[in-house]
């Protein structure tokens, strides 16, 4: 973890028409990105995405997955298929099914840049106006003083889907800042998401998916059934340092005809204290909307009555983080850093409540039911970034007062760097966790007129270790992962909460290996894990992941890349999806997978731009296979994909 700002800029003379030198300078490109986590004790170092490689994987939900069970098109409900990678940082319970497509704080990048920089974003369907899918994303970000950026976000995605009442619209737009010199570091801005997503309940149970070659005969059991999601951020981090001016000498690059020049200094601020505050307001709301025919069966219950429409929704959360945190010293080997907290939040949430005697809830009209609480916590850490040795992080918190007292959390981290194959990059890092939380509010009650519950649940204990090796001079990572989960909460057959008394144990292994001769690559991820029930968690015991491209450039100038993407995983007991809540759920009747997804891809890249070229699920043509990914939903049939990404730096 390392601080992602950079205010030092870079010139460069601009030269008349006739050769001679000019006093005008000229700005070289630069842009440094960095994430900020710990309630604004870190600042994580990231990558400008302009590659080529897998630029075609433009799904969010699919970008860092092996293999993903979703609800068929793009922004619709899904669950990574990889145990280890189902922690969510989402309050609202609604939208964690949803989480990739949306922007959150945890989520931001920060920018810092030496010249404006813009990215236009475009990708289509092949169908402009029939069961198209498009998504349209700017990025603008520029800086106002060197130490000062703004950057406006804005992101819109629609898909019609191939099947029935199966359209989703999605978007974001942010506006955000950063301004970080010396003393003061202030991050803030606001965020707001919204989703459409129709239900169309999966495919009815008599429909021939394989016999009938246009999906628009082909029934569903919901034809008026949509979720729509709305939610709001506003979000500050600011720290004051202490420290101290220190005076560097600067050699100068230039030639001069001086015989002596006076070095140049420049004074660096050097913190070794600080004291950062947090604020974070969000709010949400979810409306589900049922305008079905009340002749329509597929619901088994309707508590509030069928004429009843539409369950809303809303939660909102205020939280304040005050923090005290001692830097690490550079110039001493057994220094390291230390940070307390102390934080507050104020929830309050509202969704349709009981029937209570005789009233009935009818047309929208019902006894909506409020709930508000508070919690007050507080925790520390201790940290080593810097060490040439090894670098750690160990933090925790604990729930005091509130509605989650109780609640700890404990986290480790150990990043030890070695000299592994004649790679001196190459690192072994180990980290853990401890937890001991408190089941969301939703998951203890919930009333709606589709499905309801009032269960008490106990607080899930999980302890978890994961090792991981890195090679990157051998494209090489392996990665173990051990789970020991007590009073594990999942949802039952019927979409209800539910807790497995015993311990639940959950072992998996990982590899990702790009071999590569020449310009040939085969990027091969592969994942194997079990649990010790099978009864209440499903996992596909083996997932692959297969990428395998030839790179070559035309003309010197267009760098190309044309390849096969295949991902597949061992047949199991898919979750099923319930679409009153948006959650999955166990199902142990069909099994689903054995089946490879095959895309087909073309990348090219002109200077600053990118395009992608793509046939998806051509398995769809030649496989003679059902390709479900969760009981009732397929898979998008054979559809051809393009997109293109321009970058501006001015």
């Amino acid at each position: 973890m390392g601080r992602g700002a950079d205010a030092s800029r870079s010139f460069s003379e601009t030269p008349n028409k006739d050769g001679t030198a000019s006093s005008k300078k000229e700005v070289e490109p630069g842009i440094k990105l960095w994430r900020i986590n710990g309630y604004g004790a870190f600042n994580d170092s990231i990558k400008l995405d302009t590659l080529l490689d897998y630029y075609h994987i433009y799904n969010p939900a699919f970008k860092d997955a092996v293999t993903v069970s979703d609800v068929g098109n793009y922004a619709t409900p899904y669950q990574n298929n990889d145990f280890f990678s189902r922690k969510s940082n989402v309050d609202f319970y609604f939208l964690r099914s949803r989480e990739a497509y949306l922007l959150t704080p945890q989520t931001v990048q920060y920018y810092n840049t030496r010249t404006p920089y813009t990215l236009l974003d475009f990708s289509q369907s092949e169908h402009r106006t029939r069961k198209n899918e498009t998504r349209f994303n700017v990025l603008h970000t520029q800086n106002v003083k060197p130490w000062w950026n703004f950057t406006f976000r804005y992101d819109q995605a629609r898909s019609a889907g191939q099947y029935k009442n199966q359209e989703t619209k999605n978007n974001f737009v942010t506006l955000y800042s950063s301004y970080d010199k010396d003393r003061l570091s202030i991050h803030g801005g606001f965020i707001s998401n919204s989703i459409l997503n129709n239900e169309n309940g999966g495919l009815d149970k008599d429909a021939d998916l394989l016999g009938e070659p246009d999906t628009d005969f082909l029934d569903v059991n919901l034809t008026s059934v949509r979720s729509e999601f709305g939610s709001t951020y506003f979000f500050t981090t600011g720290e004051y340092r202490l420290g101290r001016f220190n005076e560097i000498v600067v050699e100068t690059e230039e030639e001069s005809d001086d015989e002596e020049e006076e070095p140049q200094t420049i004074r660096e601020f050097k913190p070794f204290a600080g004291i950062s505050y947090s604020f974070e307001l969000q709010k949400h709301k979810k409306d589900y909307i049922d305008e079905e025919d009340p002749t329509n069966t597929f619901f088994p219950d309707a508590y509030y009555g069928e004429d009843y429409t539409k369950d809303s929704i809303r939660f909102f959360q205020l939280r304040n983080v005050i923090q005290l945190k001692q830097y690490e010293n550079l110039e001493r080997k057994t220094s390291f850093g230390k940070r307390v907290f102390l934080g507050q939040e104020f929830v309050k949430v509202g969704s349709p409540g009981e029937i209570s005697g005789n009233f009935i809830p009818i047309f929208g009209d019902y006894s909506y039911r409020t709930k508000r609480y508070s919690n007050v916590y507080a925790g520390g850490g201790i940290f080593r970034e810097a060490g040439k040795f090894w670098t750690w992080n160990f933090d925790g918190r604990i729930f005091l007062i509130g509605r989650n007292a109780g609640q700890t959390e404990l986290n480790g981290t150990i990043s030890k760097p070695l000299s592994f194959f004649g790679d001196s990059l190459a690192s072994f890092r180990v980290k853990g966790s401890i937890e001991n939380r408190v089941p969301d509010y939703f998951q203890e009650e919930f009333y709606s007129n589709r499905i309801q519950w009032d269960v008490d649940l106990k607080m899930e204990q999980r302890m978890t270790v994961n090792g991981t090796l890195e090679i990157p001079k051998r494209k090489l990572e392996l990665n173990a992962n051990y789970a020991i989960v007590n009073n594990f909460i999942y949802n039952n057959t019927e979409g209800v909460p539910t807790q497995f008394g015993g311990q639940l144990l959950v072992l998996s292994a990982y590899a990702d290996k790009d071999f590569n001769y020449r310009n040939l690559h085969f990027r091969t991820r592969l994942l194997w894990q079990k649990p010790s029930n099978g009864d209440i968690l499903h996992l596909p015991d083996f997932s692959g992941f297969v990428s395998a491209y030839y790179k070559f450039v035309i003309s010197k100038v267009l760098f190309t890349q044309i390849g096969l993407d295949v991902r597949y995983n061992t047949a199991y007991y898919a979750d099923a999806y319930h679409p009153a809540t948006g959650f999955f759920h166990l199902q142990n009747e069909t099994k689903i997978g054995d089946f490879p997804y095959i895309d087909a891809h073309a990348n090219l890249r002109l200077k600053r731009t990118r395009f992608f070229f793509k046939m998806m699920n051509i398995g769809t043509s030649f496989i003679n296979k059902e390709y479900y990914t969760i009981p009732g939903y397929p898979m998008n049939r054979m559809t051809f994909r393009m997109g293109v990404a321009w970058a501006f730096y001015d």
